[in-house]
């Protein structure tokens, strides 16, 4: 049997949701009491449930949609109700069809003041007040009070979407995760509590970033919809990206002649090397004849991503203008050890050489060759001095390794800790 997928908790979108629509209920209760009664809490509660949205700044938009929808179609229905009053009323199958021809300028009038988005509630209004109230004794406050009851639900939606309770926040702290089995699952998924959140926290100020041995291009589909900020450290502390730049801020590059060689050494142990290179800013693989069919089919999976630059090695030029990051083999995993050992024999502590279990391929390993010094940690030193940070709080899946030890295999528990920390400053 699979594993048990846990329950999503209940968020705090689906509580206010319905702490609006008790409200809107409230004001209608109240408003009976008053002499502008006679509003429906129905339509507040649309527009309440329609502004509650995971951001404030989607929130507004959403309120703005729905405001001048409800106008244009209240005009509209209003214009409608009279007309029909001037012409001596009508019977209902004439009401429905020339409703539903109305909706041409209705939805005209959207295009013409550019605002589509708000052409669905303009038929929306409209219809309510053709369809449900053409026969009513006075078409002005229906008129009026289907404006004020979306209106009130606006109010209350966007006023509760933008309350949070007050926190005392420490803006010089770095709070950096690692991505596998601490925000994304063994499955590749993020859970969409964790995109949410996360993008609440960073557009209020926390420093938040990625440390990866993941490359830029393999972080992007996992991390979408993530509006991060600051640049992440990728390729196991080779390199610090600006992903909204697009751009190699700082790298840790083998030398020349050390590139050199660990590539003849994994071509001379009959073994094939991706060399991944970095030059004018733009990351570039080179590839020559592959070995086996892992890395077949390696390749032809990854050569689709329009983040990867593969580029035959017979292309190859003017080494002197390239940064290599790292250089890689795929391999058998007895293989891989006896070229890692070649590797550290021939070269020492000029290099790092790392072993990685390739899970896509049973009895494979990744071997990856970086510079001595490109490592997370100094990465990490770099970022921190980058951005002024006083203190530096890590995230991560592996026990010992990380300030926050995350054991929930891309559960909530890191950004709830992340939340904890950065607003109630527990550490």
């Amino acid at each position: 049997m699979g594993k048990q997928k846990p329950l999503p908790p209940i968020g705090a979108r689906i509580i206010k949701s319905s702490l609006g629509s008790l409200i809107c209920v409230g004001i209608y209760f109240i408003r009976e009491l008053l002499p502008i009664g006679g509003g429906i809490p129905f339509y507040s509660i649309l527009a309440v449930l329609w502004c509650i949205q995971p951001y404030t700044t989607s929130t507004l938009a959403m309120a703005k949609q729905r405001i001048i929808g409800t106008f244009v179609g209240a005009a509209y229905g209003l214009a409608f109700l009279l007309v029909f009053r001037a012409l001596g009323g009508g019977n209902r199958p004439t009401i429905y069809i020339t409703s539903c021809l109305m909706l041409i300028p209705v939805l005209y009038t959207t295009v013409l003041m550019d605002k589509r988005n708000a052409s669905y509630f303009s038929c929306v209004v409209f219809l309510t007040i053709a369809f449900n109230h053409s026969f009513d004794q006075n078409p002005y406050l229906f008129a009026f009070n289907r404006v004020l009851d979306t209106l009130i639900g606006i109010g209350v939606g966007v006023l509760l979407n933008s309350a949070h309770r007050p926190v005392k926040r420490k803006e010089n702290i770095l709070y950096v995760s690692g991505i596998d089995s601490v925000l994304v699952s063994s499955q590749e998924v993020m859970i969409p509590y964790n995109k949410v959140e996360l993008n609440r926290l960073i557009a209020q100020g926390v420093h938040f970033t990625i440390s990866t041995i993941r490359t830029p291009a393999s972080m992007m589909e996992p991390l979408n919809g993530i509006n991060l900020k600051l640049p992440v450290i990728a390729m196991d502390g080779a390199v610090l990206y600006d992903i909204r730049e697009n751009r190699y801020l700082d790298v840790f590059a083998l030398e020349l002649e050390t590139a050199i060689q660990v590539e003849a050494i994994i071509e001379g142990e009959g073994a094939h090397a991706f060399v991944n290179v970095l030059r004018d800013n733009t990351l570039l693989i080179y590839y020559g004849d592959f070995q086996n069919d892992a890395e077949r089919d390696m390749f032809a999976r990854l050569r689709r991503s329009p983040y990867r630059n593969y580029t035959g090695k017979q292309y190859r030029g003017d080494e002197e203008r390239e940064q290599v990051l790292y250089i890689m083999a795929l391999t058998r995993t007895d293989h891989a050890q006896i070229i890692a050992g070649r590797i550290r024999e021939a070269l020492g502590a000029s290099v790092r050489v790392m072993l990685y279990p390739a899970s896509e391929y049973e009895g494979y390993t990744y071997l990856k060759v970086y510079a001595a010094d490109a490592c997370k940690a100094n990465m990490l030193k770099i970022l921190q001095k980058r951005i002024g940070a006083e203190k530096v709080i890590t995230f991560g899946s592996i026990p010992g390794q990380y300030d926050v030890y995350v054991h929930d295999d891309g559960g909530n528990s890191a950004v709830k800790m992340l939340k904890k920390l950065y607003e109630c400053q527990l550490l």
